[in-house]
């Protein structure tokens, strides 16, 4: 039964992986670009669930679409103002010069994230107690944000590949150059993209505060979180991502059962060196 409980866990928890990772996916896949701001996105929606919840009482859940829809907003006027001419007009050098700019960015986010909320970590406080399920327990609040977090990133994947909007989307970003002579409009399907997957990681923010503490210098562990299941997965691999996160929510479940906090915590990153060497492949862009 311990068994059983570990792995619904790590599900659990490789289902909001797989949120937090494969918004970050669909922005490399699509535009080829590693969105360094991705953690402060995440940090930020999270800490504002946090004053907007202590301040009206309202359920994170009902701040959940206003987080989306401002978050993928914010990224599609980010894209066209910041990354867009810089893809545009910095020729071979354009995806080292947008990786300089959400690095920037993130640290504009970062330090807004410091003067609006401070630099205390703070969770939000519902959904404390568990179900049983015989001699299982499982935590409420890991339940709804595992749940709501796969069904978002199915919801995403069904689109991406059944919606002939999501598969512009895809063609675009397997060759711009075939999709421009289509007539597609590839600035258009970036700014989409963008928009999307930062909505989608303002999302992941609410869910993440949730079932653990948020502060504004978590930003880059969370980046590095996504970029690690991206890597592991494969980069622009929707359902390899999915595959991953699931797997490392599964690990992380069983490491800190048997090993505690602090195995749980570093796994990610022993997972990355061994694929670094065993694997390098891994790391090239999927076309």
């Amino acid at each position: 039964m311990l068994a059983l409980q570990l792995l619904v866990n790590g599900v659990l928890l490789g289902g909001l992986y797989v949120l937090v990772a494969q918004s970050l996916n669909l922005i490399f896949g699509v535009m080829g670009v590693v969105n360094l701001a991705h953690g402060a996105v995440i940090a930020l929606a999270g800490l504002f669930t946090y004053w907007f919840t202590a301040h009206t009482g309202a359920s994170p859940l009902l701040v959940l679409p206003i987080a989306a829809v401002a978050g993928g907003l914010m990224g599609a006027l980010g894209q066209r103002l910041l990354v867009e001419p810089v893809m545009r007009h910095g020729g071979a050098r354009s995806e080292l010069l947008s990786l300089l700019v959400t690095f920037g960015l993130s640290y504009v986010l970062i330090e807004l994230a410091l003067q609006l909320f401070g630099a205390d970590f703070v969770s939000v406080p519902v959904l404390q107690s568990s179900w049983q399920l015989g001699s299982l327990a499982f935590g409420k609040a890991l339940v709804v944000a595992g749940v709501f977090a796969l069904v978002m990133s199915a919801l995403l994947y069904a689109w991406l590949n059944h919606s002939m909007s999501g598969k512009t989307l895809l063609a675009a970003s397997q060759s711009p150059t075939g999709a421009i002579s289509c007539g597609i409009d590839v600035a258009l399907v970036r700014m989409t993209a963008f928009g999307i997957g930062v909505g989608l990681a303002a999302a992941a923010g609410v869910l993440v505060i949730v079932i653990q503490p948020v502060a504004p210098q978590t930003a880059s562990d969370l980046t590095l979180l996504a970029f690690v299941i991206i890597a592991l997965g494969g980069l622009g691999d929707y359902l390899g991502v999915a595959v991953a996160a699931v797997l490392l929510g599964i690990a992380q479940s069983v490491a800190g059962y048997y090993l505690g906090g602090n195995a749980e915590y570093i796994l990610p990153y022993v997972l990355l060196l061994v694929v670094m060497v065993a694997r390098p492949g891994r790391f090239r862009r999927i076309r």
